[in-house]
């Protein structure tokens, strides 16, 4: 199990490579991520069913392409989105931004400020148990996995991004416009150790603090 991890991690993180060097950090193919079909399915329904864990995923993370003058530019090509791969089956995930203004600066708010900020959700039915989640953000070129356990009725997977620490904010804090370092998860509320999978942040294990 660890060493297809490896692999995966590895065709994962060279694709990035590859597309990044036109300027543009997204993977090469929806299908980068999948190989099998079969491990979840998309869901609208509101309870359910018997025997299966319906799972809501949410992530809400705030970013802006390039800033020109007062114009806040949103990234386009690519767009931002979120790779969201469960024991190797991978869905693309893309949302609308909305324009958001935190005024006034904070150094203790990562997110203050004007940005783009981005909300997505996906709802999901599979088996109960042990699962193994890989999150990928091409823009920001963050790749994580770790291990998730789901019960059978409802579940929630929810992400927190942690933003790179911007030079010139003041105490060199926190800040949307540098950039997410890497994702923190939670399931059904309780905190997931995950592996940064990517090279260029090193192999080490995030938790929450």
């Amino acid at each position: 199990m660890k060493k297809k991890s490896i692999i995966a991690g590895a065709v994962l993180i060279t694709a990035i490579v590859i597309s990044g060097c036109a300027n543009k950090p997204e993977f090469s193919g929806s299908s980068s991520l999948s190989s099998r079909n079969d491990a979840f399915s998309e869901s609208s329904h509101s309870e359910a069913e018997s025997g299966k864990a319906l799972v809501n995923f949410m992530f809400s993370v705030k970013s802006t392409s390039a800033r020109i003058a007062e114009i806040y530019v949103k990234h386009s090509n690519p767009p931002y989105r979120v790779h969201l791969n469960i024991d190797g089956k991978s869905i693309i995930l893309e949302s609308e931004p909305v324009l958001e203004d935190k005024a006034p600066i904070d150094p203790n708010m990562p997110e203050s400020g004007t940005g783009w900020k981005y909300t997505f959700s996906k709802q999901m039915t599979l088996a109960p148990g042990k699962h193994t989640l890989t999150i990928a953000l091409p823009i920001d070129k963050v790749l994580v996995e770790g291990k998730i356990v789901l019960q059978a009725g409802m579940n929630t997977i929810s992400l927190n991004p942690l933003y790179n620490r911007k030079l010139l904010r003041p105490s060199k804090s926190q800040s949307f416009s540098a950039g997410v370092k890497t994702v923190e998860v939670a399931v059904n509320g309780i905190d997931v150790p995950v592996v940064n999978l990517n090279d260029s942040f090193g192999s080490r294990v995030v938790t929450k603090k």
